[in-house]
């Protein structure tokens, strides 16, 4: 399957993760961290792209519990700080277990940012995500 350019699969993405406040934040982690969604082998394993027809909306679905098992498989090569991250949105997804302690101390302060702004979002702000000048 062929996916779309970044804009519109973030775009797809976040049409299907709307109205779970957890599906919203996990996904919007992983497109504030910039890594995850550039990586063509995390998106061939874990998402499934389906292209708007009837409706007008395209969606891009995530595979929580298959990127759960590529990444505890080894078959996500990644830093520790990429590894957290994506451990914490699989986390706030789909409750898959994280060890806090040890991941959040993997994350420099930009990423601690984004996982501060996803644990608002999950737990209902919507704010969260809002940058103050």
């Amino acid at each position: 399957m062929i996916l779309p350019d970044l804009p519109r699969l973030i775009e797809a993405a976040r049409c299907w993760a709307r109205g779970s406040y957890s599906t919203e934040a996990a996904v919007e982690l992983l497109i504030q961290h910039e890594t995850w969604l550039h990586r063509s082998d995390f998106l061939r394993m874990g998402v499934e792209y389906a292209p708007a027809h009837y409706s007008g909306t395209s969606y891009a679905v995530f595979c929580w519990d298959t990127i759960h098992t590529g990444l505890s498989n080894g078959l996500l090569p990644c830093s520790n700080s990429e590894a957290a991250v994506l451990r914490i949105a699989l986390s706030l997804a789909e409750g898959h277990p994280v060890d806090l302690g040890p991941a959040i101390t993997r994350l420099d302060r930009t990423n601690l940012a984004h996982v501060l702004a996803a644990i608002r979002h999950a737990a209902g702000d919507r704010s969260a995500w809002v940058i103050a000048p």
